[in-house]
């Protein structure tokens, strides 16, 4: 047993000496190394440590994108109808992070959701692309689209119970009706008999051409089919 252990403990410090003297030539590295085995041996440690760390950081993408990809998916092939307010994301306390008091020191600790659940959530929609188009009496009176770029900060969704979700349709619906209403074009096409209101004229289509009806404005738009950098679609019907 003994010659055994001598053996491979042999041949380890051999593949070590070997690593060790490949790294005295290796660019950049060998300037750590300053002659001695121990400075060598340190280098080679660190080297190693910090691979395992780079494979480890890999894999933790590759999962991160492999649950999102899920979590897309289910969403993207679901009904956009009242049953999405119901979604496990946003009901379940599994998928957030917690605070509370801790009664004997008067800390607040924060408890985080698990790294799968947390990796799992759809990223909340930072800006987006819209074509607008001005419907009147139920024709299109324009050959090109209004084009908008609408950027989301953090007081729009400051309010939302589930920050980390983003901003609810009602802010974009809000946005594209300020957007219209204060323009030219509103002015010349406008009916002043009828009014122009966020929910009866303002009419917003996902990236699949589904209409967002105004049952789902108080819904996060990362559960109605949108992700930042989207193109969608926005009507403003005048009657």
């Amino acid at each position: 047993m003994g010659n055994y252990t001598d053996k491979i403990v042999t041949q380890y410090f051999e593949v070590e000496n070997h690593l060790i003297n490949l790294l005295k030539t290796t660019p950049y590295i060998h300037q750590f190394i300053h002659g001695d085995p121990i400075s060598g041996r340190i280098t080679l440690y660190l080297i190693i440590l910090g691979g395992f760390a780079l494979i480890q950081e890999i894999w933790v993408s590759i999962e991160m994108t492999l649950l999102q990809k899920e979590t897309y998916d289910e969403l993207n092939v679901g009904r956009i109808d009242e049953g999405i307010k119901l979604h496990r994301m946003i009901l379940s306390d599994e998928y957030h992070s917690k605070e509370y008091k801790d009664e004997q020191s008067g800390i607040i600790v924060e408890e985080f959701e698990d790294m799968d659940k947390f990796f799992a959530k759809p990223v909340h929609v930072s800006d987006i692309f819209v074509d607008g188009y001005i419907i009147v009496n139920g024709q299109q009176v324009l050959d090109k689209p209004l084009k908008y770029h609408i950027e989301f900060s953090p007081e729009d969704f400051e309010s939302e119970k589930r920050q980390d979700f983003g901003c609810s349709l009602h802010v974009l619906r809000l946005k594209l009706y300020h957007l219209f209403k204060d323009s030219t074009l509103y002015k010349e096409y406008s009916n002043k008999t009828n009014p122009f209101t966020i929910s009866g004229n303002v009419k917003v289509y996902n990236k699949f051409g589904e209409e967002l009806e105004v049952n789902l404005d108080e819904v996060q738009l990362c559960f109605l089919k949108i992700e930042t950098g989207d193109t969608i679609k926005c009507e403003f019907a005048i009657e």
